[in-house]
């Protein structure tokens, strides 16, 4: 039978007390309480929002995100365990604001609201407004609670001030390297015996232009003397950007195959391009960079964190962060009793 969780007002297990004093967390972490009155809150708030579960579901199997359980008012034991994993990772978020003393100003908050409205409607803001106003106001509260953490933290991370668009300006200062745009010429010829021949001539001294008009076999880049612009490092292929990036001007590079062919590349100048002609670069690059250096704390916060687990609801696994959850069988005696989220589920 597939695996699943029933929701109940204080999820147990068959024959056992269940109270809000006497009942264990489901979950620490470095001491910070999950509890299962909490857990249940919010898988009640989730059941309470069946659009939502569809949202999450209609993924699937690609994404193998499964909600709802096998039995009526169920969920999946899998997604249980995803539930509390990340109120784990919320914990560790929570905590590192408050130590860090981060000040959380009302335009972050605002940020913040604008911010989780798209990711609930995958990056339509009218759709995602209409998922939020479905869930109880406290789960609503509770997730504009755990985005505006975490949007301070990665603005806190970077010097930046939560609310505030981050400052292009700055990361372009810094990173002149990834706005220096590379100045190419290409010869494009049909077969790498001819790249090679090609090769050698121009390394020793053949002038380019003159090799492109007697070999090349793109008529686009001939017409202009092989001369095929600048461009900035992100805008080249992956494979290639580290080869232009590493060469030095006037480098004639090994030839590289493609679907049409073979290509000879020379690189004949290197210009940085302007603040103004790259704002918008800039300021993407520098939000790529911000979600970065929050990933890379996370991780390291949880490689560093003391976490345990509720049996009921699986077993953590440090080595990969993650619950790997119960296998219930709902017919045993074992089963709960029933008498009701970057890059997990992420509302």
């Amino acid at each position: 039978m597939k695996r699943a969780v029933v929701l109940v007002l204080c999820l147990f297990l068959a024959g056992a007390a269940c109270t809000s004093t006497t009942s264990a967390p489901a979950a620490s972490i470095n001491g910070n309480k999950v509890s299962t009155e909490d857990l249940v809150e919010e898988l009640n708030a989730i059941q309470a929002n069946p659009d939502y579960i569809k949202t999450l579901e209609s993924g699937a199997p690609s994404n193998g995100i499964t909600v709802v359980g096998t039995s009526p008012g169920s969920f999946d034991a899998a997604f249980v365990s995803q539930v509390l994993l990340r109120q784990l990772d919320y914990a560790l978020i929570h905590s590192e604001i408050a130590k860090r003393k981060v000040a959380i100003s009302d335009a972050c908050k605002r940020q913040a609201r604008d911010d989780a409205m798209l990711n609930l409607g995958n990056q339509n803001a009218q759709a995602g407004q209409a998922l939020f106003e479905k869930f109880p106001k406290r789960y609503q509260d509770l997730l504009l609670q755990r985005n505006t953490d975490v949007i301070a933290l990665e603005a806190a991370l970077n010097g930046q001030d939560c609310g505030k668009s981050l400052d292009a300006q700055s990361y372009y200062d810094a990173h002149k390297d990834q706005f220096t745009k590379q100045c190419i010429s290409l010869i494009a010829v049909p077969d790498p015996a001819t790249a090679d021949a090609v090769v050698a001539q121009a390394r020793a001294g053949a002038d380019f232009a003159s090799l492109v008009q007697q070999y090349s076999i793109d008529a686009t880049s001939k017409a202009n003397k092989g001369d095929v612009g600048c461009l900035l490092p992100s805008q080249f292929n992956p494979s290639v950007e580290s080869l232009i990036t590493s060469a030095k001007v006037g480098d004639v590079l090994d030839p590289l195959p493609g679907q049409g062919g073979v290509s000879i590349l020379k690189l004949t100048d290197r210009q940085v391009a302007p603040f103004s002609e790259v704002q918008s670069e800039a300021q993407s690059l520098a939000q790529t960079n911000a979600t970065q250096a929050f990933g890379s704390w996370l991780q390291d916060a949880r490689s560093k964190a003391q976490v345990t687990v509720d049996p009921r609801y699986g077993t953590f696994d440090p080595s990969r962060f993650q619950i790997n959850p119960p296998a219930l069988d709902l017919s045993s005696s074992s089963a709960p009793s029933s008498p009701e989220s970057s890059s997990s589920a992420n509302p």
